[in-house]
């Protein structure tokens, strides 16, 4: 009989939120502030108990190789109890959470690997899933090759929206010419639009994002996650 293989744990992603949530409330928020973006939890209106929550349920569906559907029953019984009504619908938003959340624990777990392996993989390459699902902002920044440290890296390592797939690949200078690769010389140019933030203390500003980043994801979440204290 065929062995049913195991869920392979991220444990740099695991890390993250067990130490996202051993962070007061309101601070995940003000260190995304201090890094220059709005928080997805503000961006998203969620309150700041039932947000922890649902990080809550995540960290434990995610440790035990869990999947959307395990995340729904917590999702379920925490909207009950906080009796909360879901925008769009419980289906609806409760993948988005999931997704979200997901997409920026891996991220942060993946730019762990990254910072510990730049020395010998010093680039990154920008990569979408090259299909029509893709926002062209997003099409725009595919194959985009810089270091590592370069700036653009804080505002535009994906995931950059909500529902976003890009990631990027980490590459050596042996990769760049096995692939025929180029660093490009410059970021592509961005159209900027204006967009409302609100600030932890409740008040607002006005600042310019580029196109294709939603509100809230203009960070590198990796990079905040390295100011994050070690879980206990």
């Amino acid at each position: 009989m065929a062995m049913e293989p195991k869920p392979v744990r991220f444990t740099e992603a695991i890390d993250f939120l067990r130490r996202r949530l051993a962070l007061p409330d309101g601070e995940w928020e003000r260190l995304q502030e201090e890094a220059g973006a709005a928080g997805v939890q503000r961006a998203t209106g969620l309150k700041a108990q039932i947000a922890r929550d649902f990080l809550e349920a995540l960290t434990e569906t995610l440790d035990e190789g869990g999947t959307l559907d395990d995340f729904r029953e917590d999702y379920d019984a925490i909207v009950a109890r906080r009796g909360w009504e879901p925008p769009g619908g419980a289906d609806w938003h409760s993948e988005l959470v999931f997704r979200t959340l997901t997409a920026q624990s891996y991220a942060a777990g993946r730019w762990q690997q990254i910072e510990r392996l730049k020395a010998v993989r010093p680039y990154l390459r920008y990569v979408t899933m090259e299909d029509n699902r893709v926002r062209p902002a997003h099409a725009a920044w595919h194959n985009t090759i810089l270091p590592v440290d370069h700036p653009w890296w804080d505002t535009h390592y994906p995931p950059c929206g909500f529902n976003c797939r890009c990631h990027v690949q980490s590459l050596s200078e042996r990769d760049l010419s096995r692939y025929g690769l180029t660093i490009s010389a410059e970021p592509p140019a961005d159209a900027m639009v204006p967009k409302v933030i609100r600030a932890p203390d409740g008040t607002r500003r006005l600042v310019l994002s580029p196109v294709g980043i939603d509100l809230g994801f203009g960070v590198n979440v990796g990079k905040v996650g390295l100011m994050l204290p070690k879980a206990d």
